[in-house]
């Protein structure tokens, strides 16, 4: 069997893939996170439009569709994210 026929057990170590020429796919912290980034949640993607910090050190995120998420202090995400110098630019 070739190698690429193994499913790989940890898909964190592929590299991560932007979804367009001004967006870019980067981990981050919850305090790292920041409005406009794009996250996909239940195979939606979601565009964080508020955040606030919950006691404790946790942030509750708010979405443009009006869902929310609440996440630790320790919780890592892959977002999407608009490169500076980018945003509405036209070519």
């Amino acid at each position: 069997m070739s190698p690429s026929a193994h499913a790989d057990p940890n898909p964190r170590d592929k590299p991560l893939q932007a979804r367009s020429a001004q967006q870019v796919a980067i981990e981050v912290g919850a305090g790292e996170l920041k409005t406009g980034d794009v996250i996909q949640v239940g195979g939606r993607s979601m565009a964080v439009a508020d955040l606030r910090h919950i006691t404790g050190g946790a942030k509750r995120i708010g979405f443009q569709s009006g869902d929310a998420l609440t996440i630790t202090p320790s919780t890592t995400l892959v977002v999407f994210r608009t490169v500076e110098g980018w945003k509405d630019s036209t070519c």
